[in-house]
């Protein structure tokens, strides 16, 4: 039976986010160790999750955060995460596929002569995991509610410095949020997870052209409807530029290729 060998650098994030969880075996999180902390990007990247897993502890410990996170805020995240993709892979755990070798044709009775002998493809040396790929698809998305986790808490945290006496209350989630200089992690939620903007940019075809037509090729998180600034906008919810980073895109609603109207562009988490 062959040897799966180790990877080698550059290692991809899903790869170094799945060792960081320890969500690897045993026999190759010994081998992957070692050489990952050898690589210098790669101990970037993982002490970068080490300071969000870090920060979230902390925020948990903190005698500032004297509420809890509203249930609306954390019923919505995890509706989304336990949700997302349960209708396109399934649900079987650890289910695989595994690739069988072509058959050869029935002999018959008298083959004729000089006839080659059929050729059987040989299957590869490992099944190919699903769950493997429901990891790859819900690690974005999962950081990303990390990331809004974190400034919800801050934000509660910093109402409790500022001595508000009054206790909080859950606003309800409109069709249309309203920003100013910053995005809130209220404003970021009302896009995570959801494609309700309308207009030119209702269409995901549409969106994937505004996003490229301001310089970025990621994934889509979620979209909504807003006004920033007083102006009628649209919120782009994107993967950001390293895990567990998301990206705020914010444009105007008529953005499209060869017309940006970019208003603002922030990297959260």
């Amino acid at each position: 039976m062959a040897t799966r060998s180790v990877p080698q650098p550059p290692f991809s994030a899903e790869l170094l986010a799945d060792l960081h969880a320890d969500n690897v075996t045993p026999e190759l999180r010994e081998q992957l160790w070692p050489v990952v902390r050898q690589d210098g990007a790669a101990l970037r990247f993982v002490h970068a999750l080490d300071e969000v897993s870090a920060e979230l502890r902390a925020l948990g410990r903190s005698d500032r955060i004297i509420h809890r996170m509203p249930d609306d805020l954390a019923a919505e995240l995890e509706q989304f995460v336990d949700g997302f993709d349960l209708h396109e892979e399934p649900t079987e755990k650890g289910a695989t596929i595994y690739r069988l070798p072509v058959s050869a044709p029935p002999e018959s009775a008298a083959p004729p002569e000089n006839t080659a002998a059929p050729v059987v493809s040989t299957p590869p040396t490992a099944p190919i995991s699903l769950d493997d790929r429901r990891r790859s698809r819900l690690r974005w998305l999962t950081a990303a509610a990390a990331a809004v986790a974190v400034v919800a808490c801050a934000s509660i945290a910093l109402t409790a410095v500022r001595g508000n006496d009054a206790p909080p209350i859950a606003q309800p989630t409109s069709d249309v949020a309203h920003l100013g200089e910053d995005l809130s992690a209220p404003a970021m939620l009302s896009a995570l997870g959801r494609n309700d903007a309308t207009g030119l940019l209702g269409s995901a075809a549409a969106r994937e052209r505004c996003m490229r037509a301001n310089g970025l090729d990621r994934t889509i998180l979620g979209s909504n409807n807003m006004r920033f600034h007083g102006k009628d906008a649209v919120l782009i919810l994107l993967t950001g530029p390293r895990t567990p980073k998301i990206t705020a895109l914010v444009v105007g609603t008529g953005c499209t290729t060869g017309d940006p109207q970019q208003f603002t562009v922030q990297d959260i988490g």
